[in-house]
């Protein structure tokens, strides 16, 4: 096996190339041309760091030569000042072009994994609580839809071309060194003030003429401090929620859609086992750290939630670690205990 991973100086990617590596499997990794963050991928033996940009043709073909399996991570997550249509041809162009330089280069893979995500369900609005892998794909936003592109392209390429794949969709992801960042006052804050975005956000729908939720946040907190722990609730009782995934997970599930016999064209959320509700996110905090923990209600619900049940039927998926579980994790790294991740960045 020999394997192509974009994305590769990624959250997810540079533990992919570090999961690979461990199996003894050879490894091409893609990275952008001058990112920084390749630098993660220093400690790792054996490894073909290649520079390419997924809009330029040749330069994906190199990276694509002597592949016989292709894990297609890399992803624009936000547009910013991206033009638009530079944006879509990152997400969904880019996987054309990589299934091209397979075919040109080495005339068909083994197998390519598309790692595409819970944003294609529409996440401001989501059509089901869970979210199965059958619900409704209508993001109607510039990311969500972007990724839909790309699955879209993968699936009638592979068709045309008989070309094994397989799917994933994430749910959020989370480095351990990041999740005690959830869940606090500063981070609600950032989240609501996405409304600024207009419909540029990939959460639009969640602020579709609701400008008051900010200043209800605000009001409720008082001077409350910026890390505080914070669970938002509907008016129901109900917490706020969402589905994430420990990026330890992630690559599990990305190994499996890429060795398992039964994942072949097939689509898997992969998420933790449970969603965190934003209650319980905040009580591990406060237990945790020992800040004050608000409760805030809101005047809707909002759950953001999957099921990985595809998953673990068919590939065995098995998520280990809860939200409690990745903070413990990165508390225990801080101290002095290896860490068992490359985290986010360097």
């Amino acid at each position: 096996m020999r394997v192509l991973v974009t994305g590769a100086a990624g959250r997810v990617g540079a533990n992919v190339v570090r999961r690979l590596v461990e199996a003894d499997v050879a490894v091409t990794a893609m990275v952008l041309p001058g990112d920084r963050q390749a630098a993660k991928l220093a400690p790792l033996t054996g490894v073909r760091v290649i520079e390419a940009d997924l809009g330029d043709q040749a330069a994906v073909d190199a990276a694509c030569a002597g592949a016989t399996h292709i894990v297609h991570l890399a992803a624009q997550l936000v547009r910013g000042d991206t033009p638009v249509d530079r944006f879509y041809d990152i997400n969904a162009f880019g996987t054309l072009r990589l299934l091209e330089g397979a075919l040109r280069t080495n005339g068909g893979i083994e197998r390519f994994v598309l790692a595409s995500t819970d944003g294609t369900y529409r996440p401001g609005d989501p059509p089901a609580v869970p979210l199965r892998e059958d619900a409704p794909q209508e993001p109607a936003d510039y990311y969500g839809t972007s990724k839909l592109l790309g699955e879209v392209i993968l699936r009638n390429h592979a068709a045309q071309f008989d070309i094994p794949y397989s799917m994933v969709r994430f749910a959020t992801v989370v480095s351990p060194e990041e999740a005690a960042g959830y869940f606090r006052l500063d981070s609600a804050r950032a989240m609501l003030r996405r409304a600024d975005l207009g419909r540029d956000s990939n959460i639009w729908q969640l602020f579709r003429g609701r400008p008051d939720l900010l200043p209800i946040l605000d009001t409720a907190a008082g001077d409350a401090p910026p890390d505080a722990a914070v669970g938002l609730v509907g008016p129901d009782g109900h917490s706020w929620s969402l589905h994430m995934v420990d990026v330890r997970d992630a690559v599990q599930g990305v190994h499996l859609a890429l060795t398992e016999p039964d994942a072949l064209g097939g689509v898997f959320n992969i998420a933790a086992a449970e969603p965190t509700t934003w209650e319980h996110g905040a009580a591990v905090l406060a237990e945790l750290f020992d800040v004050p923990k608000l409760s805030v209600a809101m005047p809707f619900d909002w759950r953001l939630e999957v099921t990985v049940d595809a998953a673990r039927e068919r590939l065995g998926y098995q998520p280990r670690y809860d939200f409690r579980a990745t903070v413990q994790e990165a508390r225990a790294t801080a101290s002095g205990v290896a860490a068992d991740f490359i985290p986010a960045r360097v």
